[in-house]
């Protein structure tokens, strides 16, 4: 009787759901079977097509098709397509069977349609209006299946045209929707969101969404925490503008630490973990200052019982090959709680001081005992968690104890553990434990594997230099690196050395610093003659020639000048032009200061680079003579000793650009994330920024492919016409003003070309992060030791968004935040949103700012800062300049080799062409990276290294009277021609329009060409 009840019930309810039994459709049953008996893959294939072929042929006579059939052929393409076959028909019969008023065949429409579709295709407009008909049916179950169907695709089509509807399921206070409707509206408004975060608006969502967070079903707060979690993330608006929700996500997270939760919803006696994490990350985003006294005294309270659970809980399960079902039940709950308990730390790193003392010391008690795991996994976040609650220097008292035993897991044989654990001995590093950190360090640099090595040399290096005593140690440092991994010491690290050995103003006194000066010139000179030639590494030879040559006269007196130069010279015939370049200028030095003891020797080295194949050791070496036989004195002037350096050249040390920022929040954007995942390890690639592209290795900043020697530090040494460290001043003088003259094409260097590292290596000025944001999508825009600022950009023809990420990397909180934009005519600017006004320590916050472009240009907009570092204290300004250049504004066009030609002569002639004629300052086959990824043109097929063609379309934001409706575009066509014989480029430019010609050679210009003594590009 019981069982005769029960399947009258199930014929109920299929009644009133129109859900026909499963035996009707004996063609799907049989289809299915066939495929399940098919003995080889063939046969399967065979019977697919068949069936499929059966279907196609069905579907071409829609009007004999009925309800029944559709659905039943539909189910079939369904499972052939779940096989892996494709399906690329039967697509409008899936979407009438969404209008069907039968549950089951509308059930079969919606799936098909979820599965066979992508969020860009067509066809989706004509279930629009069925899936709003189906929202507001007042039928849960189907308007669950609707919902399903938006979740599963998103897409533009569905976000311009359901969004409001759906939003009123939650929005509205009449409507009477079941907790089940809305879990499933917040997850479709989160997917189109995403897609289009333009619709949402805090001042109607935040009161409504604050109050579903008291909704007492567990499955809603878990939608609506996701759902929150998305807007946090996108970053459309900045996290103040939720602030309402911060005393309903704690009150929520509250209830579920106090165990108030059905036990459906427990996870192995963990109650609902996920929707936990999420509260907590939701709270992370959040300033501190949001945190109101009592909800700051409730989350203390919640993250003080949520780490001082029994420890036992949280022990890993069994190590043995076969576990018993106890022991996995234990792993799965042991898994939940670590998942709650690292967000509860991030969520107390990210109150930093205003988080119980006690519970701090109890998270780094936790930490240690995590880190001395025997789970790999966890050793791993343990290092990663400890690492960012070390940036608060409160915590390195607790943390201290654990030093060697991080040291110990420099050990292990994953990278990864490894490199979180010199991470947070990097963080560690004080002056007063220093010297055993970095004893330590070396001794592992000697035996590293090379996935490791270079980020070693680069933190010792930086810490040596930070915390020892005198420099004398730091550069001892540096020469013990050099011997035990000197692949890995790159030529940021040796520049620095340069840099620090020669002095800074206001910095040690004179005694002090010839001391340093004479201690690493004898290190070199001891390095350089002690060792076989074919022993010592490149990098060895060019610091220590580099510091035998500028400080040569240091050395002691039992040291000849003819040993200088031996030492030297031994090692000439071994080296790269680059290296050569540098022992060259370094015995000119020599020469110079003991001309009767060196004449002989340098003499007929520097004639015999007369005639070298070399064109930069020939210039070099007939520039030196031509000096020594006109003037003396001139020759004086040139040669004397490298001058100090400006202070703001040792308080920016370029070897912190290289590590990647280290922030302690984990509330990040999804931009941040999506890039982070782009990129692996603690620092970046010798050359590259901060938030490069996944492909922007391709494309060098400008100047990577010039001449050997072109980032020597001897540079300096023959420029004629200023005192030797002139260019290197003039490049600390350009950083400071962030700005240059209306006429300079993006890739002008202010100091003239790559010169000795004066304020720091190319590329960490405002200038030169401008001037490579102008041809990468994203990276540093601006560092100070109390504001970073980090762009990305995107482009659609005529308009760009870019978005402006401003970082406070200091100890102490800034404010009075101004950003203005002066008004251009050839661009239209609007600000979405305002700039933060304050930022807190290791707080960020973005700036967005549309553009568009209206008419040809040179010169780029201004974007102006403005702040202050302390109350009351005068404002720091930092004039910057949007890389918003013309060829941002370029798509690239495909054309053929004829097409382009006919095209390219019709320009033919002033003002519409344009021709430059210089030397290469880049390597020709770079020249398709910068036409492509820099310029947005396209590279016409045929092009080659010696002959490169590329053609776009510039877009503007002006109407065309010409032609209604549409926008005016200018055609661009450039050709480069490369001549081996005196590395000569010439650079032709045709476009329909003169403006658009000159602007657009002067860019190309400037990156791909060395501009003329004298003068600009």
């Amino acid at each position: 009787m019981a069982m005769r009840g029960i399947q009258a019930a199930a014929r109920g309810a299929q009644e009133a759901l129109g859900i026909e039994s499963q035996s009707h459709m004996k063609g799907l049953q049989i289809f299915i079977a066939d495929i399940r008996n098919c003995q080889t893959k063939d046969q399967e294939q065979k019977r697919v097509d068949k069936e499929l072929a059966k279907i196609r042929l069905k579907f071409t006579n829609a009007k004999a098709v009925s309800g029944y059939d559709k659905k039943k052929y539909v189910w079939k393409l369904l499972y052939a397509y779940m096989l892996g076959y494709e399906v690329d028909f039967g697509h409008f019969q899936a979407v009438e069977l969404c209008s069907s008023s039968k549950f089951s065949e509308k059930t079969a429409g919606y799936l098909a349609v979820s599965l066979l579709l992508s969020d860009n295709t067509e066809i989706l407009r004509l279930i629009v209006n069925s899936i709003k008909h189906d929202i507001g049916s007042g039928n849960e179950h189907v308007a669950a299946l609707a919902l399903n169907t938006v979740a599963n695709i998103g897409g533009a089509e569905f976000a311009d045209n359901l969004f409001v509807d759906i939003s009123k399921m939650l929005l509205s206070p009449t409507a009477s929707i079941s907790p089940y409707l809305k879990r499933k509206a917040c997850i479709c408004l989160l997917r189109l969101y995403r897609k289009d975060n333009d619709t949402l608006q805090p001042d109607i969502w935040r009161s409504k969404l604050a109050a579903l967070f008291h909704d007492r079903d567990i499955g809603l707060q878990t939608s609506v925490s996701g759902f929150v979690l998305g807007i946090l993330e996108m970053g459309k608006f900045p996290p103040v503008e939720w602030a309402e929700l911060v005393p309903s996500a704690g009150q929520c997270l509250q209830n579920l630490v106090q165990g108030e939760c059905p036990d459906h919803y427990e996870y192995y006696h963990v109650p609902a973990p996920w929707l936990q994490t999420k509260l907590l990350r939701i709270l992370q985003f959040f300033p501190i200052a949001t945190f109101t006294g009592d909800t700051l005294q409730r989350i203390n309270a919640i993250l003080n019982s949520v780490l001082t659970k029994p420890v036992a809980q949280r022990a890993p399960g069994s190590g043995s090959k076969k576990r018993s079902k106890a022991d996995v039940e234990r792993q799965n709950r042991s898994n939940a709680e670590h998942a709650v308990l690292f967000e509860a730390m991030n969520l107390m790193i990210e109150l930093g001081e205003r988080c119980d003392p006690n519970t701090l010391r109890t998270a780094a008690g936790l930490l240690g005992a995590f880190v001395s795991s025997t789970d790999p996994n966890i050793r791993y976040l343990g290092l990663e968690t400890m690492a960012r609650l070390a940036i608060m220097p409160s915590m390195h008292e607790h943390l201290e104890r654990y030093k060697n035993l991080i040291i110990e897991k420099m050990q292990e044989p994953d990278v990864s553990i490894r490199r979180q654990a010199l991470n947070l001995l990097y963080a560690l590093c004080t002056p007063q434990n220093w010297q055993h950190i970095v004893d330590e360090l070396l001794e592992i640099l000697a035996h590293s594997d090379g996935l490791l090595q270079e980020e070693l040399v680069l933190k010792i290096a930086i810490l040596a230099e930070r915390n020892a005593p005198n420099f004398t140690w730091y550069v001892d440092v540096v020469f013990k690196m050099l011997e035990s991994a000197p692949d890995s010491v790159s030529d940021e690290v040796w520049f620095r050395v340069v840099q620090v050995v020669t002095g800074f103003e206001d910095g040690m006194a004179e005694s002090e610093r010839s001391k340093l000066q004479g201690h690493a010139a004898t290190k070199a000179f001891q390095n350089l003659s002690n060792q076989r030639a074919s022993m010592v590494h490149e990098t060895l030879v060019k610091l220590g020639t580099y510091l035998i040559g500028e400080f040569g006269h240091l050395l002691p007196q039992n040291i000849t000048p003819k040993a200088k130069f031996d030492c030297i010279q031994r090692h000439y015939s071994r080296a790269s032009p680059q290296t050569k370049a540098i022992i060259l200028l370094a015995s000119a030095k020599l020469l110079n200061s003991s001309p009767d003891a060196l004449k002989q020797g340098v003499l007929p080295m520097l004639e015999d680079l007369q005639e070298s194949h070399d064109a930069e050791l020939q210039q070099r070496a007939c520039e030196i003579l031509q000096m020594m036989r006109s003037s003396e004195e001139f020759l004086d002037h040139v040669l004397v000793t490298m001058p100090m350096y400006a202070e703001s050249v040792q308080q920016n040390n370029p070897l912190m650009q290289r590590l990647k920022f280290q922030s302690k929040s984990r509330a990040h954007t999804r931009a941040h994330l999506e890039e982070a995942a782009k990129s692996e390890g603690g620092m970046f690639k010798s050359g590259a920024r901060s938030a490069r592209s996944p492909r922007s290795g391709d494309l060098g900043p400008p100047g990577s492919g010039a001449s050997p020697g072109g980032l020597s530090p001897g540079d300096g040494l023959g420029a004629p016409g200023g005192g030797p460290g002139q260019s290197a001043q003039k490049y600390e003088e350009s950083d400071s003003s962030g700005s240059g003259s209306d006429d300079e094409a993006p890739g002008n260097d202010p100091s003239g070309g790559a010169g000795p590292p004066g304020g720091s290596p190319p590329g960490q000025g405002p200038r030169d992060l401008w001037q490579q944001l102008c041809i990468m999508p994203q990276g540093r825009f601006f560092t100070s030791g109390s504001l970073n600022l980090e762009l990305k950009q995107e482009y659609d023809a005529a308009v760009g968004r870019l978005t402006i990420m401003f970082m406070n990397p200091g100890q102490s909180p800034i404010g009075n935040i101004r950003v203005m934009l002066p008004e251009v005519p050839y661009m239209r600017m609007q600000q979405f949103g305002e700039p933060p006004q304050t930022l807190g320590p290791g707080q960020s916050a973005p700036h967005r700012v549309q553009v568009q472009c209206l008419r040809p240009f040179l010169q780029p907009a201004k974007y102006l800062v403005e702040y202050c570092t302390r109350p009351g204290g005068p404002p720091i300004q930092v004039p910057l300049m949007l890389p918003c250049v013309m060829t941002k504004f370029f798509t690239p066009v495909e054309m053929q080799m004829p097409q382009f030609r006919q095209y390219f002569e019709s320009f033919a002639g002033p003002p519409r062409e344009s021709m430059v004629v210089a030397q290469a300052k880049v390597n020709p086959a770079q020249w398709p990276n910068y036409l492509t990824q820099g310029f947005q043109m396209g590279l016409v097929p045929g092009s080659d290294p010696s002959n490169a063609m590329a053609a776009g379309t510039l877009n503007t934001g002006t109407p065309d009277p010409s032609k209604p409706g549409q926008m005016m575009t200018v055609p661009c066509m450039v050709r480069l021609e490369y001549n081996p014989q005196g590395n000569m480029v010439r650079a032709t430019v045709r476009t329909q329009h003169g403006e658009v010609t000159q602007a657009l050679a002067q860019i190309v210009a400037s990156y791909l060409m060395v501009p003329p003594q004298g003068g600009g590009a």
